[in-house]
């Protein structure tokens, strides 16, 4: 198909060179050669009209117009070619036809009866008057005129050569002009045609029959030159592409067609070589994909285990973590927190009342609940016992920040323990909380305990300030929250205290004094008497 597509352009564009340059050629030669014909034409047309003018003349000098009579008629009989041979006066009328010219002279000369009688005889009707530009001209300036013309379909070439009034001729003539008359001479020119027409065949059929020669010539030149090996060249870089790199170019011309061939095969050797290069690197780049794939299992299987164990991690620890995994923060250091203690009350009869998987079930529905809320207070849920929660509150640099997050938050609790009562009526029988909150330095970090079969990891918060929460959360009924002295300290300014006394915990050496806080909105304002 390439070499196909390429031949035809190469034919094209031979067939139109030689067309431009043979036509313009043809057209040269046949223009010449028209030139020529016609010049000659007209070069024979003129001697004859000059020897028919010379004829007149000697018989005009003999005063003999019957012999010119017969002249014209012989001639116009035996020169096929010749239209119209006439003879004029100067003033255009057809000579030889009237006696006027003849009385002229019989009265000036005296001619011979005999000769007047005889040219009496050839008297006739004069034919159409002669006139126009190139007769005017003939008898103005007494040189022969030229024209073609178009008559009846065919070509006329008309010569008019003006009969000069010679001394001699004056006697019969006069002396006041110097054109007795004008012999008008119009040949045909079918001859002249019929040669132009085949000169023009001639030269086209040259020209064709040369065109197609050298064309025939150019393109089996060029098919085997130039068209056989770049269609060569092709079907090897159409196998190179194809992923045939040990394809090569029998190159052993050394034109710019072997030049291109032995580019195209160090091209294809370069391909070899970087294709050979790029099979090892795949395949290195497999073995590093299945690698990196069972690598990313791993950190898959990883994260999930991370997402399943985060549940059981503080979120404080997770942080931790995050920022280090050395966990060298996870070491117990002393902190001031607030720690909450969380407890349903009732569970020992609402364990009476349940099952143990439906009271499991209510337990956590209440208590997933409870995790936005501490986590939106920056509070992380140290454990969980049955029916209670411990919650740690920590704050960098502002010990009153945790404290009231602290009982933000457990104001929030109970709101939200009213909620979900409402929601549960005839799920879940009602359920009512208590807080306690104590604030205070603690020890807090990871505690490991060792054990024969392994040891384990826990992260809480111990020491008086824990224990004390604790021991407040027990005094504390439905719907209380119970705080002590610490934390009313750093409250008083935001929350309504209310002094519940002294109380001997256990485990506590001296009394301890407890304050319930108010819930928002029960009074304007009490005053807390610390």
């Amino acid at each position: 198909m390439f070499r196909r597509r390429l031949r035809l352009k190469v034919i094209s564009l031979i067939l139109a060179i030689l067309v431009l340059g043979f036509g313009a050629l043809v057209i040269l030669n046949i223009k010449r050669e028209a030139e020529v014909l016609v010049a000659d034409n007209l070069t024979t047309a003129r001697l004859l009209a000059v020897s028919i003018k010379s004829s007149i003349d000697n018989g005009m000098l003999e005063a003999r117009p019957d012999i010119i009579r017969r002249l014209v008629q012989e001639l116009k009989t035996e020169l096929k070619d010749v239209r119209h041979l006439e003879v004029y006066r100067r003033n255009g009328v057809e000579a030889f036809s009237d006696l006027e010219t003849l009385d002229e002279v019989h009265t000036t000369m005296g001619l011979d009866p005999s000769l007047y009688e005889s040219i009496s005889k050839m008297r006739r009707e004069p034919g159409a008057r002669m006139n126009g530009p190139l007769f005017t001209r003939a008898v103005e300036t007494v040189e022969p005129q030229e024209s073609y013309e178009e008559v009846d379909g065919g070509r006329l070439l008309t010569l008019l050569q003006p009969l000069r009034n010679r001394k001699e001729c004056q006697e019969c003539h006069g002396d006041d002009h110097k054109v007795r008359g004008v012999v008008r001479v119009s040949l045909g020119l079918e001859k002249l045609d019929a040669a132009l027409h085949a000169a023009r065949n001639r030269q086209i059929v040259v020209v064709i029959l040369t065109i197609l020669g050298v064309t025939v010539a150019l393109v089996a030149f060029m098919g085997r030159v130039i068209l056989r090996p770049i269609a060569h060249v092709v079907g090897t870089a159409r196998q190179i592409g194809g992923g045939n790199f040990a394809a090569r170019v029998a190159a052993g011309n050394q034109d710019e067609i072997g030049e291109l061939g032995r580019v195209i095969n160090d091209m294809a050797g370069r391909l070899e070589t970087v294709h050979d290069d790029l099979e090892a690197r795949n395949a290195e780049l497999a073995t590093t994909l299945q690698n990196l794939q069972e690598s990313m299992r791993k950190v898959e299987l990883l994260e999930q285990l991370k997402g399943e164990l985060v549940k059981f991690v503080p979120e404080a620890v997770t942080r931790l973590l995050e920022k280090n995994p050395d966990a060298r923060e996870l070491e117990k250091r002393e902190a001031d927190v607030s720690v909450v203690f969380l407890d349903v009350e009732g569970y020992t009869r609402l364990s009476e009342q349940l099952p143990p998987q439906r009271l499991n079930r209510m337990i956590q529905d209440y208590f997933s609940s409870f995790l936005q809320i501490i986590r939106e207070k920056h509070g992380d849920v140290n454990e969980t016992a049955g029916d209670g929660l411990m919650v740690i509150f920590q704050s960098e640099g502002n010990p009153m920040r945790h404290a009231l997050n602290a009982a933000g938050a457990a104001f929030e609790l109970l709101g939200k323990v009213a909620e979900l009562n409402r929601e549960f009526v005839g799920i879940y029988p009602p359920v009512a909380i208590h807080v306690g909150i104590n604030s205070g330095p603690a020890l807090v970090g990871a505690t490991k305990i060792d054990a024969a079969g392994g040891g384990r990891w826990t992260f809480t918060a111990s020491g008086s300030t824990t224990n004390l929460a604790a021991r407040i959360a027990g005094l504390a009924k439905g719907g209380d929250v119970m705080v002590g002295l610490e934390t009313g300290e750093r409250i008083k300014g935001y929350y309504v205290l209310e002094d519940v006394g002294e109380h001997q915990l256990k485990n506590v050496a001296q009394p301890v004094r407890v304050f319930r806080l108010v819930p928002p909105g029960v009074y304007a304002r009490v005053e807390a008497k610390i």
